[in-house]
């Protein structure tokens, strides 16, 4: 079995998520030292969630495991250790190349009274292709999309297709 394994937010998310450890560590450290402790236990606790966000977004994974033997692809998520998907995709009988289509998305944001946000993102959805039809795979952005693609380019000598739309 063969593994590609990412991280789930983008590098800079991924920094931060550092950066708001280490400031956790440091806000901590300074109420310590300051000799306030009145309001300790409410600064314990705003360090701990603040460590927390930072653990998940450091530590929300996605992998990809690729089974020869049964011809299945598995598709898992975990954040810190847990597992909380595992989807086995079936790679299509005759499966010739691996199509990446690209998506534009738009939408609002849920508290449209309060904050209100219209977003617009480009997604790109890959898709085992054979003669008898196409098998989603998952969507992603367009760069990880392509390292997925040659992920499975060298393990499976699946070529790909990146379908733009205009």
């Amino acid at each position: 079995m063969k593994t590609y394994s990412y991280n789930l937010f983008p590098k800079p998310l991924v920094v931060t998520g550092y950066g708001l450890i280490i400031l956790a560590f440091v806000l901590l450290i300074v109420n310590l030292n300051s000799g306030k402790s009145e309001d300790l236990p409410n600064e314990l606790v705003s360090s701990i969630a603040i460590v927390f966000i930072g653990l998940v977004l450091i530590s929300f994974r996605s992998r990809i495991v690729i089974n020869y033997k049964s011809d299945i692809v598995i598709r898992e998520s975990d954040l810190l250790g847990i597992s909380l998907s595992n989807e086995k995709i079936q790679i299509p009988h005759g499966c010739d190349k691996i199509f990446i289509k690209e998506k534009n998305k738009t939408g609002t944001g849920y508290y449209r009274a309060v904050l209100p946000v219209n977003y617009k993102f480009k997604s790109y959805d890959m898709f085992f292709h054979s003669d008898k039809g196409v098998v989603r795979l998952l969507n992603t952005d367009c760069n990880r999309a392509i390292k997925i693609a040659e992920f499975f380019k060298a393990n499976l000598k699946l070529d790909y297709i990146l379908e733009l739309t205009q």
